[in-house]
């Protein structure tokens, strides 16, 4: 008869969906132009070629009738107005992306930053929820997203651990896959300003709840990456676009190229950390380095059968063995 999962053991398998998973975020990089949006999710694609890895590409939904307060609608001199504004899509254009990243291979996540966007989120068919930074204490936000069937992933920048805590209690009391995100919401992240130590804190405090690593620092950056993997970091994230002549990259987002070297900087380091829990394997080439080093037991003189050896019969040198 096969084993039937209990509701503990349902909810640790699927927290494996964010294990050694890397998240593209797209965000508004698609500039409001679907088929620019299309050319990143293949870039990306390519990007991550032949590096074992799982991946998901992430994008943002705002009902910006409803989102912008009426007395701002087009405005220009508020900066994520007129950023938002600028980069509209409609739903159906959304959809369309949505699909190519599921037709691509990847995990398709989504911010939602109000209600009916969780909704449409569901609607559309997202394997996994992403709470923003700037979102974490958003209780109507979180109460909509809890109601779905959704792994939800909550960013943390600018939180205290009081507002973490919270979050985190209400997520697990509803039984929900539920992950961490360290996140230093600067743009870009002065290398001064990563706190990647905030890692070995948070998976200290919250040992029961996968943590990752989500920030801002340079593009060329590449550093920052081994370090959150030696620290235990088990998904990670990161801006990513394509520049062309029509479109520029801000600051914070990583063309494909650097894509390649950020994933291929992780990938060294999970080969250098080697295995986590567990004792390494012993490698024969190890433990014969190890055999000519180790003394061996050698007499002195003549020994009878069955006589008592002591310590002044025998002496100790290498080769422990001589053929």
């Amino acid at each position: 008869m096969g084993h039937t999962l209990g509701l503990g053991e349902k909810i640790m398998q699927e927290q494996n969906v964010f294990n050694n998973l890397f998240v593209y975020e797209m965000a508004n990089n698609h500039m409001g132009d679907v088929e620019h949006g299309l050319k990143i999710i293949r870039a990306m694609k390519a990007a991550g070629e032949g590096i074992p890895f799982r991946y998901a590409v992430k994008l943002q939904y705002r009902q910006l009738d409803t989102f912008i307060h009426p007395d701002y609608k087009g405005r220009s001199d508020i900066k994520y107005v007129k950023r938002f504004s600028e980069t509209r899509l409609s739903e159906s254009q959304f959809k369309t992306l949505k699909d190519e990243i599921k037709a691509q291979g990847f995990v398709a996540m989504c911010t939602p930053f109000d209600e009916p966007s969780v909704d449409l989120i569901v609607k559309h068919g997202f394997d996994i929820i992403k709470i923003a930074s700037c979102s974490l204490t958003d209780w109507p936000l979180l109460e909509a997203i809890a109601k779905t069937d959704k792994p939800v992933l909550a960013s943390t920048a600018g939180a205290s651990f009081e507002e973490i805590d919270r979050v985190a209690t209400f997520f697990e009391h509803r039984k929900k896959p539920f992950g961490l995100m360290v996140c230093v919401g600067e743009y870009p992240t002065r290398d001064e300003n990563m706190q990647l130590s905030q890692i070995d804190l948070f998976r200290q405090r919250y040992p029961e709840i996968p943590v990752g690593f989500s920030t801002h620092e340079s593009p060329d950056n590449v550093d920052a990456v081994k370090i959150a993997v030696a620290k235990g970091a088990m998904l990670f994230e990161r801006h990513v676009g394509v520049p062309t002549d029509k479109y520029a990259l801000n600051a914070y987002s990583s063309t494909p190229e650097q894509v390649t070297q950020w994933l291929q900087a992780a990938h060294k380091a999970f080969s250098l950390c080697g295995v986590s829990g567990v004792r390494r394997e012993i490698s024969e080439k190890e433990e014969n380095d190890l055999k000519g080093l180790r003394r061996g037991v050698f007499a002195k003189n003549y020994i009878k059968s069955g006589a008592k050896i002591t310590l002044e019969d025998v002496f100790l040198a290498i080769p422990p063995a001589q053929d």
